[in-house]
């Protein structure tokens, strides 16, 4: 698995363990981060996600329109909280590069 860019690791963050839409994804990373993201940029960094083996992706209908659903894969939600902790460590000047 590759090692997330900032926004990614951010994006997970804001995904926790629970299968959430794009849509309450994008209003959880803006809550969280103060930051906006346009949905084109969060499908982009959704599907690297994807492809690197951290998330999973279901499609679903929602009356007239598609909607993604993001869940964290079996792997990703084994190495996010070990990630999370290497992050918190390094801000913590508690790992020696």
């Amino acid at each position: 698995m590759k090692v997330p860019s900032p926004t990614e690791f951010d994006l997970l963050s804001a995904l926790g363990m629970r299968e959430v839409s794009g849509r309450d994804l994008a209003k959880r990373y803006e809550e969280e981060t103060g930051k906006s993201m346009s949905y084109g940029t969060l499908y982009t960094a959704m599907r690297r996600l994807k492809d690197g083996g951290w998330v999973t992706a279901r499609d679903d209908e929602d009356g007239d329109r598609r909607v993604r659903y993001f869940k964290l894969s079996g792997a990703g939600a084994t190495a996010l909280p070990k990630l999370i902790k290497l992050q918190s460590d390094f801000a913590l000047g508690e790992v020696v590069v």
